[in-house]
């Protein structure tokens, strides 16, 4: 039997004779990098930029896929708990964020690079229109400024590349 068929089975087997939890089902989108870094002694990492940005830009996409993962296996009990669970999760991520020190962004410069800008700008963009559309414009001021910081990053390092 191929392996498709085992895990079909397998999804068949739990959804009839375990009945659901909603309390532990989503638990995996309540599983963070924090506690990753903290079992391995490795708390200092939790105040660099590069690793916080990191968590955020990896968190994002580590949703859509978990999310695709819940949306096949348990349709109906997902469609009624993803908005809670997406603001719960996203607001994580937003946490991180706001332990960059914003005053300096010496560092993200690095980030920009090593994390492809664009791809950085685009889950902060998707970060700050979700926030929009909960009318949180609070979080959405201090995501703008990561997102402005990469705009002008951007320029100031194709300028120097022209010259």
């Amino acid at each position: 039997m191929y392996i498709g068929g085992i895990l079909l089975i397998f999804t068949i087997y739990i959804k009839k004779v375990h009945k659901l939890d909603p309390n532990t089902l989503f638990s995996i989108f309540e599983q963070g990098d924090e506690e990753i870094y903290r079992e391995h002694g490795m708390e200092h990492q939790l105040k660099n930029p590069y690793v916080l940005m990191g968590m955020v830009i990896k968190g994002l996409e580590n949703f859509s896929l978990m999310c695709t993962m819940y949306e096949n296996n348990f349709p109906k009990e997902f469609k009624k708990n993803k908005e809670n669970i997406r603001h719960k999760y996203y607001t994580r991520l937003y946490e991180y964020l706001t332990r960059i020190d914003s005053s300096n962004f010496s560092n993200l410069y690095t980030i920009g690079e090593s994390f492809e800008a664009s791809r950085v700008e685009g889950g902060l963009e998707h970060l700050m229109y979700f926030f929009e559309s909960k009318e949180e414009y609070e979080k959405c001021a201090i995501i703008k400024k990561y997102i402005e910081h990469l705009i002008i990053t951007k320029e100031i390092k194709l300028e120097l590349d022209i010259r």
